[in-house]
């Protein structure tokens, strides 16, 4: 998966330079007062992060999720860390028998194995039986519900349901026992240009806040401008075509932490306000070692036309202590706590997250399901249209069209059947494969979004 390195020193694309200009047009003062402000508020953030450790992650029990007052407590921490993990929402018992299914059907077909080289844990494997069944899990789909209740939108006529969690067909990460040889450096998914770009972005709208410099009131958790499929995703091989609340993590076996597990940055809103603020100022004495040099006095608007950090198109922004200081990152990637199988380990969208070495680690081989929470958008339905097609046919979905070979020859891939057999109609309704009843809608606004999203994945019906 490409990334945009710390080590590529080519210019910005005259087009960013353009927009960066833009953005900054007449809010110098504004932009520095924010900046000043802004390095203010990490300090003391990354003195909470240091105290707390792993514990920063709210962590609550599948069974906890019906107690009002300890889901409110979880979904208070999570907005603030930006992760956090639902525990038991697999049995151990379940999770370790799917564990035994994936091994077998991975040993059914050589080709599935990675053929990644930047990332050679992750699987080209999207079909098997493990991954299918967990999808439509009925505890999966409630704890996805709940997720997005978490979310919600500054615009109340805005064409999203936090009811209907829609599955989104991704990888699985496999690491032997005896395989040290990968790590991710901090990085944030998604087009790293898109979020400088409002001339043709969702993205930079989701920004406009910190744009704006009101850093302070920028909502992370707003998903007003975020239900759009991006332009650039067609061509970006990197973004995905649908929107994804959150990213996740469910591991089939123990995950201990600290033993090539994820490591996650909790200052959501902070770290965010700071990605896209950086490029726009240098420091006045550029050694790392100067006692001055985090101190905002030591920090300066540039000059048109110029940039410290160069964003790419389709490219994954990754993260550096050299180009990001004030963020510490080799002392705020907090490890995420230690995983169950079948545990639910979730972090947002903008989250800066990375996978840590495992030289030395020990401990046995980790299989993890990436299973991201996505809600019912009319875009995301046209994405579920193609990705079911993919379902049926046994290739990668279509974000991930040109990953891997596909598992159409595979005698045990699952099918419709066993979708239902284990999450009935809504199972069958995240993966696009049966219609939502428009009269369960919450609101007139609900109603009319399932109609559409029927109307996109069962057009027949619509037909006279």
């Amino acid at each position: 998966m490409p990334l945009l390195s710390p080590d590529l020193g080519c210019p910005p694309p005259r087009r960013h330079s353009k927009v960066r200009d833009m953005l900054m047009r007449g809010k110098d003062d504004t932009l520095v007062a924010s900046w000043k402000l802004l390095l203010e508020q990490l300090r003391s953030e990354i003195e909470l992060t240091l105290r707390a450790g792993p514990a920063i992650f709210p962590s609550i029990h599948f069974d906890d999720l019906k107690n009002k007052s300890r889901a409110k407590d979880f979904s208070c921490q999570l907005r603030r860390s930006g992760g956090g993990v639902i525990r038991g929402v697999i049995s151990e018992s379940e999770a370790r028998t799917w564990n035994s299914e994936l091994q077998a059907y991975l040993a059914g077909d050589d080709s599935l194995a990675s053929s990644s080289a930047q990332d050679p844990q992750l699987y080209d494997v999207y079909w098997s039986p493990a991954q299918v069944k967990c999808r439509a899990h009925p505890n999966v789909l409630a704890s996805q519900k709940f997720l997005m209740s978490i979310w919600s939108s500054s615009n109340h006529t805005a064409a999203i349901s936090h009811n209907y969690p829609l599955s989104y067909a991704d990888r699985i990460r496999y690491r032997k026992s005896s395989d040290s040889s990968f790590l991710l450096r901090p990085s944030i998914e998604g087009d790293s240009a898109d979020r400088w770009c409002p001339d043709d972005s969702r993205e930079a709208f989701t920004y406009k806040k910190i744009w704006e410099g009101n850093w302070q009131n920028y909502d992370p958790w707003d998903s007003t401008t975020r239900i759009q499929t991006p332009k650039h995703s067609a061509q970006n091989r990197n973004s995905s075509s649908m929107f994804r609340m959150f990213q996740g993590w469910l591991p089939l076996s123990p995950l201990p932490e600290g033993q090539g597990s994820l490591r996650l940055c909790p200052m959501l809103q902070a770290t965010t306000a700071y990605v896209l603020l950086r490029p726009l100022f240098s420091p006045i004495n550029s050694s790392p070692t100067s006692p001055e040099f985090l101190s905002a006095q030591n920090w300066t608007l540039n000059p048109p036309g110029s940039s410290s950090i160069p964003p790419a198109s389709s490219y994954r922004q990754e993260l550096s202590n050299a180009l990001h200081p004030h963020l510490q990152l080799s002392k705020t990637m907090v490890r995420i706590p230690t995983l169950n199988p079948g545990d639910y380990f979730v972090w947002h969208c903008d989250s800066i997250h990375s996978i840590e070495h495992t030289k030395g680690a020990g401990g046995g081989d980790a299989a993890i399901m990436y299973l991201p929470v996505c809600p019912l958008t009319e875009s995301n339905a046209l994405y579920l249209a193609r990705q079911r097609k993919a379902f049926l046919l046994g290739q990668p979905g279509p974000d991930l069209a040109n990953c891997g070979k596909g598992e159409s020859i595979l005698m045990d891939r699952p099918g419709v059947h066993e979708v239902n057999e284990v999450g009935g109609e809504r199972g069958l309704r995240a993966m696009g494969l049966l219609p939502w009843d428009e009269d369960d809608a919450a609101d007139d606004l609900e109603e009319d979004l399932l109609e559409r999203a029927n109307n996109i994945l069962f057009p027949d019906r619509y037909q006279n």
